[in-house]
């Protein structure tokens, strides 16, 4: 039940997440909208920390790579979005940090969705 709420969450939030993202980047809508970028962010670390612990601690099928790797990308995601606030600055390198945090919500649904596929996959072989 844990890994159905979570991915359900992490999806819902980096979808929306995305959107909100790509509006900023094109300036299509101000800048007040990023608080709600940010929270949708932070629930999407919030479900995708929720999906590694069920993976760690699923009694068929373990896998403490796929949850210390999701930890690692739900930790990367809000220091890297928040580090823009202050890496503005860089100029023309900003984009390469924006890049960098799009892939990073990228790889956590990609990482999510391979947590929820492997804990399916288990429960049915049990």
């Amino acid at each position: 039940m844990i890994v159905r709420i979570g991915i359900m969450a992490l999806r819902i939030c980096v979808l929306l997440a995305l959107i909100l993202g790509i509006l900023l980047w094109l300036n299509v809508i101000s800048g007040g909208i990023v608080m709600i970028h940010m929270l949708l962010g932070l629930l999407a670390m919030i479900s995708l920390w929720l999906l590694a612990f069920g993976i760690a601690t699923a009694p068929q099928g373990r896998n403490m790579g796929l949850a210390i790797g999701a930890f690692i990308i739900g930790l990367l995601l809000p220091i890297v979005g928040l580090g823009q606030l202050s890496w503005l600055s860089l100029g023309s390198a900003h984009i390469v940090i924006q890049i960098i945090h799009l892939l990073l919500g990228l790889g956590a649904i990609g990482i999510g969705e391979a947590i929820a596929g492997r804990y399916r996959r288990s429960n049915k072989l049990a």
